[in-house]
């Protein structure tokens, strides 16, 4: 098939590649930032791409539309360049997973060179059915989002209680929750075998992660994960381990559903989170 600068496929009942200028706002808010009025395709294609750390990683070759949610932007289309070593190769990043750079000078994409190597990508001469759920699932869990979550805030934007970040904001949020998330996973662990101590230990360091993420905006999943945490650790001091330990299983979960992370393996409580 012949490359062209913007590039038309279909998905579904009519998945395609933007072609024309077209008001971004509502699509900008999917990757956690707005542009103020209308911005051109050809504003966005070319535009490079750093982590977190400001390093350059490529640039966005091309967009993907899914018109079944609405006509938003449902992933980006990178080429990361040869220093990685993956420079013969496309890569679709789910559009939820960058955030705009303050300036709007840059796209952020919170990811590590040496994982972006293992990147799931694609012949730039062959693209792949991107209608194929199967595809999407691995895209999406590679970048270790939640797709279920996602279409969920897409269908209703305000069924999460957030409030939209800048786009620096976004990367920082998601960050201090990741961070907040492995650390509630150790106390977890630590409740599992009894340790209360290790167990408070990592609970509140989790909590000061998660407070540190709400400083970027208000989330409801997060505050109802802040609570958890909290409670997690009350039960802990008092070495009731096993009630600390399911209250740290409700934190892991509202924490993930904050940022539209995948909840981790082997988390599962009796209790029935809110929707």
């Amino acid at each position: 098939m012949k490359m062209k600068r913007i590039r038309r496929t279909v998905l579904g009942c009519g998945l395609t590649v933007l072609a024309m200028v077209f008001a971004a706002q509502t699509a900008m808010a999917h990757a956690g930032q707005a542009l103020e009025g209308a911005s051109k395709a050809t504003s966005l294609i070319g535009k490079p791409v750093h982590n977190s750390e400001g390093k350059d990683l490529g640039e966005i070759q091309d967009l993907v539309i899914n018109w079944r949610d609405g006509g938003v932007v449902e992933y980006a289309v990178l080429s990361f360049g040869g220093g990685l070593g993956i420079g013969d190769k496309y890569f679709a990043i789910p559009w939820v997973a960058m955030a705009l750079s303050d300036d709007k000078e840059h796209f952020i994409l919170n990811v590590k060179e040496e994982r972006l190597k293992k990147a799931p990508g694609f012949d730039k001469n062959n693209w792949p059915d991107m209608s194929n759920h199967e595809w999407a699932l691995v895209i999406y869990q590679f970048y270790e989002l939640d797709p279920n979550v996602i279409q969920a805030a897409k269908r209703s934007p305000s069924a999460g209680g957030s409030q939209k970040m800048k786009g620096e904001d976004q990367a920082e949020f998601t960050n201090d929750v990741r961070e907040a998330i492995h650390h509630a996973m150790e106390a977890k662990s630590a409740g599992t075998q009894g340790k209360a101590d290790a167990l408070v230990k990592h609970a509140k360091t989790s909590l000061d992660l998660a407070k540190q993420a709400q400083r970027h905006g208000h989330n409801e999943r997060l505050n109802e994960g802040v609570y958890a945490l909290g409670d997690a650790i009350e039960h802990g001091q008092q070495k009731q381990t096993t009630d600390a330990t399911e209250h740290m299983m409700h934190a892991i979960m509202k924490l993930s559903q904050a940022a539209g992370l995948q909840i981790p393996q082997g988390v599962a409580t009796g209790r029935t989170p809110d929707q």
